[in-house]
């Protein structure tokens, strides 16, 4: 079960995985997504900008997401036909602060004790306890089900896009790395014209680049930065999107200029990065794309021409479905925690060692 940075609900999925050496993962059929109701979509909001909320505001918020969590797993189960064995729960970022703490919320005992099912939770505090960034996390799951491609790009466009690069079939040859903003500020923008999200992409389809914007965010110090490396909201939340807004509109730019600025904005810097992190002498088979902003289509046009020649495609033509990637990640991770064995690449988090990250919750 994943919650990502857009905050817009809860993603399920199911897989069968054996344990062996090398495990074999296969994908159910069945998977679905829950929207947050308006009111708590709007909480995890004021709570992830870094909004003033008190410590019983937050706990509340932690009990009614668990309690958001539990019933939707109660509902997604029976569709199964079989009680599964875990359910691996990432919680809801309100809080992610580079090698020093990170906070997921949304309590899992609750989902342990409604289903019936072992629940694990809070993936990432292992990892930031032996010095890792704690993100990201999802690199692990890849290496399990796209090694037999490498040498392979992975992109997962959520609130935040995050690469993966298999040069080899090896675990620790592994590059992973947050670049920057997807859906983030898109979505940030288009709230204020009442809109959750730019459906497909229309709005920026419609805009023009602001290019004077676009230099002034890609200054930012982040992109600088070598991986490992992750980010969120505290980077590039609220008051990032309201600078890049504001420097449009100086310039006589509209709304739809200002979306169309936000997306030439991750295209550029996922390219960059790719070039950048690429180990000298991999030529990437293909770049293949997950995450909401995989349904944006000017995203994702922008993207194909930004990083030409190499081949763009969806994870749904490899076999992933691009809207499952990350919860079928946590599955696979939930899964190695219960038998024990590690769940995070070292050479992603910059950790010491690896970890085998879970909290387990028995219902």
């Amino acid at each position: 079960m994943m919650s990502g940075t857009s905050a817009d609900g809860i993603d399920i999925a199911a897989i069968q995985i054996d344990d062996a050496p090398k495990p074999h993962v296969r994908i159910l059929p069945r998977r679905a997504h829950y929207d947050y109701s308006p009111e708590l979509r709007e909480q995890v909001l004021r709570a992830a900008a870094g909004e003033t909320m008190t410590a019983y505001e937050l706990a509340a918020l932690h009990g009614a997401l668990g309690d958001a969590y539990a019933t939707a797993a109660c509902d997604f189960i029976p569709g199964l036909g079989t009680k599964p064995d875990l359910i691996a729960l990432h919680g809801q970022t309100v809080a992610h602060l580079a090698r020093q703490a990170t906070l997921q919320i949304g309590d899992a005992a609750r989902v342990a004790i409604r289903t019936g099912i072992p629940t694990i939770d809070d993936f990432r505090s292992a990892d930031m306890a032996v010095g890792g960034e704690g993100a990201p996390l999802v690199p692990f799951g890849d290496h399990v089900l796209f090694a037999d491609r490498a040498p392979i790009a992975l992109l997962n466009l959520g609130g935040i896009a995050n690469l993966t690069l298999l040069p080899t079939d090896r675990a620790e040859d592994v590059i992973a790395f947050d670049t920057g903003p997807a859906n983030i500020i898109s979505d940030l923008i288009a709230r204020r014209s009442g809109q959750q999200f730019d459906a497909a992409g229309g709005g920026a389809a419609r805009g023009r680049v602001d290019e004077d914007a676009l230099r002034w965010a890609l200054s930012h110090p982040y992109f600088g930065r070598r991986a490992p490396k992750s980010t969120g909201r505290e980077d590039f939340g609220q008051a990032f999107a309201d600078q890049l807004a504001d420097r449009v509109a100086q310039r006589g730019g509209t709304h739809d200029d200002v979306l169309a600025t936000a997306v030439a904005l991750t295209a550029r810097t996922v390219a960059g990065a790719l070039a950048h992190e690429t180990p000298k002498s991999v030529r990437w088979r293909e770049l293949a794309i997950a995450g909401g902003g995989a349904q944006n289509a000017t995203l994702v046009a922008r993207l194909g021409d930004a990083i030409a020649p190499t081949a763009l495609r969806t994870t749904d033509e490899l076999g992933v479905p691009s809207a499952s990637r990350e919860a079928v990640a946590f599955a696979i991770m939930g899964a190695f925690r219960m038998w024990g064995r590690a769940n995070t690449l070292p050479s992603a988090t910059g950790a010491s060692r690896a970890t085998s990250g879970g909290a387990i919750h028995q219902p």
